[in-house]
């Protein structure tokens, strides 16, 4: 395994070694069963609709920032041209011109809250983390590519002959067959909090009653224990299995914990120029959704979320489209109002700078958003750490172009042994209730809970 290398955001380059990666295809098989039999999983990100899934192995260079400042900052150095080379197969490697760019390479977060000092099951995972895994197990319009990355201060040739061998190793463990998660044995103890939510739920509507906040939303903690530690790789192919709607991710901290889920809300998808992004409020059961559509109560909180985007993106873009009127997100659990919005950036405007303006969202802070934020602080008494923060991959193609696929880290848990902690939330508007608020939340836990094995 290479060894990661730790850098400060300040410095021009990541490391005095050049970081490279080299690409094969491969014959079609699951990712994340290769991915498994390969060694220790680091990273994934699955579309099940899409057909598109990466997962990592190993780690080639991990990198990372202690404050929201130094995040911003490591976040725009990886976006641009020049943390990767990528290399061709050499001279004869004439499939080159045919293979996709590799998702990332650098897979990771960013809190919440970026200010706030990590503990308790958030250890191990700072203001910002991202990782370049050492294999990149990926899938394309139907095809397999493996991906081998590592730094090298030495000839080209060197580090390709190296990679190669790499790519040898793991196209030799290539299978046809899926991972089928084995059942989890015995049952889940699980705990919540309903007193603390009610208490939450009184000065949330005051605040909303007295004109302080027009929404704000609030999250709680589910704690489970199961009889033996988590198989992360099942949890994995359940969630993609059962929450083919939703982009299913996977991110280690620098502790061995891992953060896990299936989030249904983008905060934006990067093409060079091109930017796509959603607004993603308002919830019903599944089934609900003719209902959803007439709630005034749902409408009015998904409205705000669309303004509330649309506000804060307009100075950094030359077109933006919204649709009109919501459609409906249908998921296993839940059902939500959900409006696409894409638009053209303006030339300078980089993933760091979407990530900025639009986190926290309305959809999982409030408005006004400082004012929320102020409340949540106080009040919440909850360590989100990287739940509804930004998860997903950044990086620039070969063609020099920025590409980012980034998500709010939703119905998601944090796994260390045979402990699980899940955090779930909802947003509070002008008629919500402490019942309804919590049965939402209880839908929403579903989604990681059965995952899990329960």
């Amino acid at each position: 395994m290479s060894t990661p290398v730790a850098v400060l955001p300040q410095t021009n380059r990541l490391t005095a070694r050049r970081l490279v990666g080299l690409t094969v295809e491969a014959p079609l098989a699951d990712p994340l069963a290769l991915a498994t039999r390969l060694g220790p999983l680091r990273c994934a990100w699955d579309k099940p609709m899409d057909g598109d899934s990466a997962v990592g192995v190993g780690v080639a260079l991990e990198v990372e920032a202690s404050n929201g400042p130094d995040a911003l900052r490591l976040i725009r150095r990886l976006s641009r041209p020049g943390t990767v080379t990528f290399l061709s197969d050499g001279p004869a490697d004439t499939a080159a011109d045919d293979r996709p760019c590799p998702p990332g390479p650098w897979f990771g977060g960013l809190a919440f809250d970026p200010s706030r000092t990590p503990g308790g099951v958030w250890s191990g995972f700072p203001a910002t983390r991202w990782t370049v895994p050492e294999l990149l197990v990926w899938t394309r319009a139907g095809r397999l590519f493996l991906t081998a990355f590592g730094s090298f201060d030495g000839p080209t040739e060197a580090a390709r002959a190296a990679l190669r061998q790499t790519l040898l190793a793991a196209r030799r463990s290539v299978g046809s067959g899926a991972l089928v998660p084995t059942p989890t044995p015995g049952e889940l103890a699980i705990h919540t909090d309903r007193t603390s939510w009610d208490a939450l739920m009184d000065l949330a509507l005051a605040r909303i009653d007295d004109g302080t906040l027009r929404k704000v939303v609030l999250a709680r903690p589910v704690d489970v224990r199961a009889p033996q530690p988590f198989d992360v790789a099942a949890v994995l192919a359940r969630l993609r299995t059962r929450q083919p709607g939703s982009r299913t991710f996977l991110l280690t901290g620098r502790d061995g914990s891992h953060f896990v889920g299936a989030t249904p809300e983008t905060i934006c998808r990067l093409d060079g120029d091109e930017l796509a992004t959603e607004a993603l409020a308002g919830s019903a059961p599944t089934g609900g959704g003719a209902a959803l559509c007439r709630s005034a109560k749902d409408r009015h909180e998904h409205r705000l979320v669309v303004d509330g985007i649309a506000e804060r993106l307009r100075p950094l873009v030359t077109r933006l489209d919204i649709a009109p009127e919501p459609g409906l997100l249908e998921l296993a659990h839940v059902v939500h109002l959900r409006t696409p919005i894409c638009g053209t950036l303006r030339p300078g405007v980089e993933a760091a700078d979407i990530i900025a303006t639009l986190h926290p969202t309305p959809a999982t802070n409030g408005t006004p958003r400082d004012r929320a934020l102020a409340f949540l602080a106080e009040h919440e008494r909850l360590d989100r750490g990287w739940y509804a923060g930004v998860v997903g991959w950044i990086g620039a193609g070969a063609d020099g172009a920025a590409r980012a696929d980034l998500a709010v880290g939703l119905r998601s848990a944090v796994l260390r042994g045979a402990t699980a902690r899940l955090f779930v939330g909802a947003g509070i508007v002008a008629g919500s209730t402490a019942d309804g608020e919590w049965h939402e939340t209880e839908l929403k836990s579903r989604a990681v809970l059965t995952a899990l094995g329960s």
